[in-house]
């Protein structure tokens, strides 16, 4: 007797397999009772076709700017391929499709786009910050309560709701100029330089800041737990005593801990 464990895998592959009648679909069917007007192998595909539906339409509320530039038919063909190999881990369909400018960026039909795949991942920065837990400000009396000897140690940390992005090609402006709201110029040039951004939600407004090379090398060093007495070693370069306090006015500092 097949255990619910191998049911749930063949189920798995019957939904996600790329032929519509492949094996995978076959095994599952015999498993299964035809209805008087539906095989079992039919009941099978109306369950792929919603599922894979589904999860394609996740990824166009998600990534709407890839979407217009791709135009619908092609957007939904290359999600329902993306769903195919990159089935959902999560009941909360919030947090399916972290990889898709991942597999965007192999995705060899789309790679006269070669910025798609940034512009995917700005996306899902806009997404996961618009959908991260509030905090509060930094507690800066606190701050200024760690003994000297300890200022070392310090960790400073990103807002819950920050993430970086770094792009060889304008992100933010192939990202605004695709935007329904948008009245402005509407030519992008990809030669305009590199992108470093935040992408982040102040309170209740959302933000896409972009970062000059001092600010994008401190959040970065910030967002991957470099401790103060690490920044602010001289070959690191940064002029602290200046960028601290900026990155803290402009809120992309939100808190610190100790390090043990």
């Amino acid at each position: 007797m097949t255990d619910l464990r191998e049911l749930q895998h063949l189920f798995r592959d019957a939904v996600f397999e790329e032929t519509s009648d492949g094996p995978a679909l076959q095994a599952f069917s015999k498993l299964i009772n035809d209805s008087a007007g539906l095989s079992a192998a039919g009941h099978l595909r109306i369950y792929r076709g919603a599922i894979l539906g589904t999860l394609t339409r996740a990824l166009g509320n998600i990534y709407p700017v890839c979407k217009r530039l791709l135009g619908d038919q092609f957007f939904d063909g290359m999600a329902r391929i993306h769903a195919r190999n990159t089935p959902s881990q999560s009941a909360d369909l919030a947090n399916y499709g972290g990889e898709f400018g991942d597999f965007i960026a192999s995705f060899e039909p789309a790679a006269t786009l070669p910025y798609l795949a940034d512009v995917a991942r700005l996306e899902w920065h806009w997404h996961r910050a618009f959908h991260a837990a509030d905090e509060a400000a930094m507690d800066l009396a606190a701050l200024n309560n760690v003994p000297l000897a300890d200022t070392g140690r310090i960790a400073f940390r990103l807002p819950a709701s920050a993430r970086l992005l770094d792009s060889n090609f304008p992100v933010q402006k192939i990202w605004q100029v695709n935007q329904d709201d948008w009245q402005g110029d509407q030519d992008v040039n990809l030669d305009e330089g590199d992108a470093s951004l935040i992408i982040w939600r102040k309170q209740y407004g959302m933000r896409i800041d972009e970062l000059d090379s001092q600010e994008s090398q401190l959040l970065g060093a910030i967002d991957n737990g470099a401790l103060f007495n690490e920044l602010s070693q001289p070959d690191m370069g940064l002029e602290l005593d200046t960028l601290l306090p900026r990155c803290y006015q402009q809120g992309w500092i939100a808190g610190f801990t100790l390090d043990a």
